[in-house]
C-alpha cells in the first residue's frame, strides 16, 4: 500500500524537489559567496516529509478498508478527504441502485419459476390420467408404446421440476447415512416394465450386505435415477439383450458405484462436454430423443451432495458412470 501511495504522489514529490532546487540555485547565483545548501535543503525536505505523513494518515485507513472489502470482509468504508467522501457517496448510490435492480430481477425470476412450477405440476395430471386409462384397458402393442411415451413425458416433467428445485437445494437438503444397496433395489424395481420392454437385465455386484454412504436420500435417488435413465435410453438403441451392471466397491473411506451399460457409447470428442446443459453431441443428431439434461443435472446434484462423478465411454461399446460418496457407518 505504501508503494501505491508514493507512486500516486511521485509527480508532486518531483515537482517539490525541482522547485526547492530552483530556489537554492537562484540564491546561489544571486549571492555567490553564500555556499550554505544543507540547512535550507534539510528544512525543505523536512516539510515535505511532514506533508507526506499527514497525507498518509488520511490515505491509509480509507484504502485499507477498501482492500478489506475487495477481499469480501464486512467493513465500513472510511473517508477523510473531500475526494474520498465524494467517492463514498457515489459508491453508496451505485450499490443502492444495483441492489434495487437485483431485487426486482430476483422477484421477476421468482414469479416466473412459481408459474412454471405450477404449470408443470398441472401437466402431471393428464399424464397420470393417461396411465390409469392404459392400465384399465386390455394390453396391446399400441398401448404399450403409448405407455412408454407417456412415461417419457412424465420423466421429462420431473426433470423440469428437478431443475426448478435446484434453486432451493439448501432448503431441502439433509445428510444421512443411507444404504446404497437399498436405494439401487428401489430404483431398479420401479423400472420393471422398462427393463422388460427394452430387453435390459440389471444386476448388482457387491459382496457385503450393506453399502452405507453419507448423502441426502431423496436427491441421491434423483442423481442415480438420471444415470439409469440415460443408460436405459441408449442401451435400448442396440439390438439384442443388454446388461446394465451396478458395481459397488469400497475404497478406503469412500464407496464407489460404477453404472456400466452396453449401449451405443459416447464419442471421445464429446466426452469433455457431456456435463454441459443441453449438450447432446453426436448421439443427439442420431437419436432425436436426447435432451442433454440428464447428465447436466447429475453433475449439479453430485457437486451439491459432495459426491464425485466421472464418465468413461467407448463409442459403440458402452458407457461407465462412476459416482463416489463418503462411506457411512454400518448398522
Amino acid at each position: 500500500m505504501l508503494k501505491i501511495f508514493l507512486k500516486d504522489r511521485l509527480m508532486l514529490i518531483l515537482i517539490y524537489i525541482v522547485n526547492l532546487a530552483s530556489i537554492l540555485l537562484f540564491f546561489y547565483l544571486s549571492v555567490p559567496a553564500d555556499t550554505e545548501f544543507f540547512y535550507p535543503l534539510s528544512i525543505g525536505l523536512f516539510f515535505l516529509v511532514i506533508y507526506l505523513l499527514i497525507d498518509w494518515v488520511k490515505f491509509y485507513p480509507a484504502n485499507r478498508s477498501a482492500a478489506k472489502q475487495l477481499s469480501n470482509q464486512d467493513v465500513e468504508l472510511e473517508a477523510y478527504t473531500g475526494e474520498q467522501k465524494v467517492f463514498k457517496r457515489l459508491l453508496a448510490k451505485t450499490v443502492s441502485e444495483n441492489s434495487q435492480k437485483f431485487n426486482d430481477l430476483k422477484e421477476q425470476n421468482k414469479e416466473r419459476i412459481y408459474f412454471l412450477s405450477h404449470w408443470m405440476h398441472h401437466l402431471k395430471t393428464p399424464v397420470s390420467v393417461i396411465e390409469l386409462i392404459i392400465n384399465k384397458e386390455e394390453k396391446t402393442e399400441a398401448l404399450d408404446k403409448i405407455q412408454q411415451e407417456n412415461k417419457r413425458l412424465h420423466y421429462s416433467i420431473e426433470q423440469g421440476l428437478t431443475m426448478i428445485r435446484m434453486d432451493s437445494f439448501e432448503n431441502d437438503f439433509e445428510l444421512k447415512s443411507v444404504d446404497l444397496l437399498s436405494t439401487l433395489r428401489k430404483l431398479i424395481n420401479a423400472r420393471k416394465r422398462e427393463w422388460i420392454y427394452q430387453s435390459i437385465y440389471p444386476s448388482i455386484e457387491f459382496e457385503e450386505e450393506q453399502a452405507r454412504i453419507i448423502t441426502d436420500p431423496k436427491w441421491n435417488e434423483i442423481l442415480i435415477d438420471q444415470i439409469i435413465s440415460n443408460a436405459i435410453k441408449y442401451s435400448g438403441k442396440k439390438e439384442g439383450k443388454q446388461k446394465l451392471v451396478f458395481q459397488i466397491e469400497r475404497i478406503a473411506e469412500h464407496i464407489s458405484l460404477a453404472i456400466v451399460d452396453q449401449g451405443v457409447g459416447i464419442p471421445d470428442y464429446d466426452l469433455e462436454r457431456v456435463f454441459q446443459p443441453f449438450f447432446t453431441g453426436e448421439n443427439g443428431r442420431k437419436y432425436p430423443n436426447s435432451s442433454g439434461i440428464g447428465l447436466y443435472l447429475s453433475k449439479k446434484i453430485a457437486d451439491k451432495l459432495g459426491a464425485g462423478i466421472e464418465i468413461q465411454s467407448t463409442s459403440g461399446k458402452g458407457t461407465t458412470v462412476q459416482i463416489k460418496w463418503l462411506a457411512g457407518k454400518s448398522e
